[in-house]
């Protein structure tokens, strides 16, 4: 009777348990689902991403290389990286509702190399980087809005003074940089005459010579796309070319194909931020607001050779159906891959401080030959002449340079500059 009952539970245990157990086998590696998504037979063992961001949404976080700007005593409205003045090092150029600050990061500090300072009846939208000449050295772009009713932009560069230089003024066009890699280009949208239309016509691809910017051809684009809502890049292991939406209305992220058809669209909302351009609607006397979502970056953040679509997912407090007044509590940066015709998630970063992503650059931010990932967070709005608002900026340091063994394990505080200081 023992016998039997000491059968029956050898046999019980090797089938619960499993005839190799006791042979030393390694047991199965743990994976998220998208692995398979992405074609990927074995994940890696250890990944070679900065730890503040969850791989496939997996919650094994170490602490990593993650850099944090003093305060900002301003609403921030943009950012964007790269070379002003052909020394080979990358800077930052972050702007406020009416300033420009051009700085660098040095060691733990932000240093500030120079500033503008717009008119107090233009209201910044938008700051991006381009080399418009082709002589090595990126010029400053900034979008600007004229007394709440019609585009005024700038050109402005870098001389090695304190204050940046001026190329070009009063641009009546809304400007932005789209695409991604070596073909970039500036992209332009004319303001409407209608007191309910933020923009007149399609976006333009633009030139720039001599202080002049002039129409290079209409973006063929879908209906409802403007100059602010899309980016065009080449996405997927084929380098397929695709037009990358946050539609208007709902927010949605949506591909589409060069064609104008809609390849995919996500459920949720992305992008959403308080930035906006003001839409002076006369016959009700009250100032509605275009609100503008935050950039889509198409760019290799894994350094795979395969591009993703880099975007925020904020999330929206307040009272959703009042038009002219948006809040948001928090965001997140979320990196996507295009697989199988869809956008599968790669991965996304831990929450950012408590406010939402109104900006974000890849780029060699500490100029050590790697890539980070530097983001504009607004801590608190601004309540107009009572307040001005409060911001940081955070560096995802060394994506994918380092182990996490290697990395500082604590933010650090830098310098940010005095409010209007130049």
């Amino acid at each position: 009777m023992k016998q039997t009952i000491l059968v029956l539970v050898l046999a019980l245990t090797i089938f619960l348990v499993g005839p190799n157990s006791s042979q030393g086998a390694d047991p199965p590696t743990k994976r998220h689902p998208a692995y398979s998504l992405l074609g990927r037979d074995k994940p890696p063992a250890d990944s070679p991403l900065n730890p503040h961001f969850v791989v496939s949404n997996e919650a094994n976080i170490k602490e990593g290389s993650l850099w944090r700007s003093g305060y900002i005593p301003e609403r921030l409205i943009g950012l964007d990286l790269g070379d002003v003045n052909r020394d080979g090092q990358n800077e930052l150029v972050y702007v406020t509702t009416h300033n420009v600050y051009l700085s660098r990061r040095s060691g733990p500090v932000l240093e500030q190399l120079a500033s503008f300072k717009t008119e107090d009846n233009m209201v910044i939208v938008s700051v991006d980087l381009l080399d418009l000449d082709q002589d090595g050295t990126k010029e400053i772009i900034v979008s600007a809005q004229y007394n709440e009713q019609t585009a005024s932009s700038y050109i402005l560069a870098y001389n090695g003074s304190k204050e940046l230089q001026i190329l070009a003024k009063n641009i009546g066009w809304y400007l932005r940089v789209t695409g991604s890699g070596g073909q970039k280009r500036l992209t332009g949208q004319k303001p409407s005459t209608a007191s309910n239309e933020p923009f007149s016509g399609k976006p333009h691809y633009l030139n720039y010579k001599d202080g002049q910017v002039k129409s290079a051809g209409v973006v063929q684009l879908p209906r409802h796309v403007n100059l602010y809502n899309f980016n065009i890049g080449s996405l997927g292991t084929q380098n397929t070319r695709l037009i990358c939406s946050v539609k208007s209305t709902d927010e949605h992220l949506t591909l589409y194909d060069t064609g104008g058809g809609k390849v995919w669209e996500s459920h949720d909302d992305y992008a959403g931020t308080a930035n906006y351009i003001a839409l002076p609607t006369y016959r009700e006397q009250t100032l509605q607001r275009e609100y503008l979502p935050s950039r889509i970056l198409i760019d290799d953040i894994d350094a795979d050779g395969i591009n993703e679509v880099i975007v925020a997912k904020n999330n929206q407090g307040g009272v959703p159906f009042m038009k002219n007044l948006r809040s948001f509590n928090s965001g997140v940066i979320e990196a996507r891959k295009f697989t199988n015709l869809s956008l599968v998630p790669f991965f996304n970063s831990a929450n950012l401080l408590p406010g939402p992503a109104i900006d974000y650059a890849l780029g060699d931010f500490d100029n050590n030959g790697s890539k980070d990932l530097v983001v504009g967070v607004v801590i608190e709005p601004g309540s107009g002449m009572m307040q001005d608002g409060r911001s940081v900026i955070v560096g995802y340091i060394d994506l994918y340079a380092q182990k996490p063994a290697e990395e500082d394990s604590k933010p650090v505080e830098a310098n940010a500059p005095a409010k209007g200081k130049k």
